[in-house]
């Protein structure tokens, strides 16, 4: 009766486990957040634990409620420094002139009009002219921003929910730092505890160990193209280097994406300002300043988290994202590094028998 207990029991957890994610993603989700965000804070929480003044204590409640607020105050400094930035950027875009934008390029794009034409690309009786001028009136329509912002204002109910959900389990994980740990040990079989109690203590040390090297990373390379902004005397250069420092968060196709919003940014800093010579050049440094940034995060920053934080070879990494970005998206190559991590680690203790896992799992083993 006991062994069929013990092999019930994990194929339940599992299946258990499977369900509130199938059913429930959002909670899912609202946990995982939770789980990281109680990693970033618990080497503070444990320090404030530590902390006494003769017999006085600072309770695990209360040092997770000071946790939490600082890390609260952190983020409210990054808003404060931000919001401030976007909503510059949102009046220049209501502010473009389109007629003065028409008239500027309007020799530029006669030329490439009969261009098209004389290789019957569009025909003659099209009016190239009267349609980028609707089109530019659509994109910068103040009524298409209030759109968005309104499509925003409507989903503020669900992300309040998500807030304080988060923000209750987050208080919970650091308040009782074993609450993971019980979880998983209550659905292991007796035999195998020893073999799961190593595998959460490596899972928590690499996956700390990556979260905060990639903040390193992202951190790193916001400095790095705002610097490089600032010396060619980009506008808004703050701007564009936390949003393409961030945009590293996904592997690969980030910088693409950073790069891109950086550009566009920079052009409607240019058209807001009837700049329209500077746009070409600007445009250039943008993509200049990003290539660069990315050649030292490609050969220099990448290779040091990873080698350091998951043990892993870069080629390694790059097909695992691939595969990870294949089934799943943008969403899949965000969390394929800590994935992979985690399915190696588990590997480790009840597969090792099996020679590819063990090529795999070997660099964890000489760490």
């Amino acid at each position: 009766m006991n062994k069929i207990i013990s092999f019930i029991k994990p194929i339940a957890g599992i299946l258990a486990v499977g369900a509130l994610i199938f059913f429930f993603p959002d909670i899912f989700l609202y946990f995982a957040i939770a789980v990281i965000l109680s990693m970033l804070g618990r080497p503070l929480c444990d320090v404030l634990k530590k902390f006494h003044i003769k017999k006085f204590k600072l309770g695990n409640a209360v040092s997770a409620v000071i946790t939490m607020v600082t890390m609260f105050l952190l983020l409210s400094l990054i808003f404060l420094f931000v919001i401030p930035l976007v909503n510059r950027e949102i009046i220049l875009l209501s502010n473009i002139d389109t007629k003065a934008i028409i008239e500027y390029f309007e020799k530029p794009i006669e030329d490439i009009y009969n261009f098209l034409i004389q290789y019957n690309i569009i025909r003659p009786e099209e009016d190239i002219l009267k349609t980028i001028e609707s089109k530019l009136y659509t994109i910068v329509n103040w009524d298409n921003v209030s759109t968005i912002v309104g499509s925003i204002v409507s989903k503020t109910s669900s992300l309040v929910i998500g807030i304080f959900s988060t923000v209750f389990l987050t208080f919970f994980l650091l308040k009782d730092q074993d609450i993971v740990h019980n979880i998983f040990m209550a659905i292991t079989p007796d035999n195998q505890t020893l073999r799961m109690k190593k595998i959460l203590t490596d899972s928590r040390t690499m996956l700390t160990r990556y979260i905060f090297g990639l903040i390193g990373e992202l951190l790193s390379m916001m400095i790095l193209i705002f610097l490089g902004l600032k010396i060619f005397g980009i506008e808004n250069a703050l701007i564009i280097a936390v949003i393409g420092g961030f945009m590293n968060i996904i592997p690969y196709l980030g910088p693409l994406m950073g790069g891109a919003i950086g550009v566009v940014i920079g052009i409607i800093s240019n058209l807001g300002i009837n700049a329209f010579d500077m746009i070409l050049p600007n445009t250039l440094e943008i993509i200049g300043v990003f290539v660069a940034a990315n050649i030292i995060d490609n050969f220099v920053l990448q290779p040091t988290i990873y080698s350091k934080s998951v043990f892993a070879h870069p080629i390694e990494i790059f097909l695992v994202i691939l595969m990870a970005g294949n089934i799943a998206g943008i969403v899949g190559m965000i969390i394929a590094i800590p994935s992979y991590t985690l399915i190696r680690i588990v590997a480790r203790q009840f597969l090792s028998e099996f020679k590819f896992i063990e090529l795999l799992t070997k660099n964890l083993e000489q760490h």
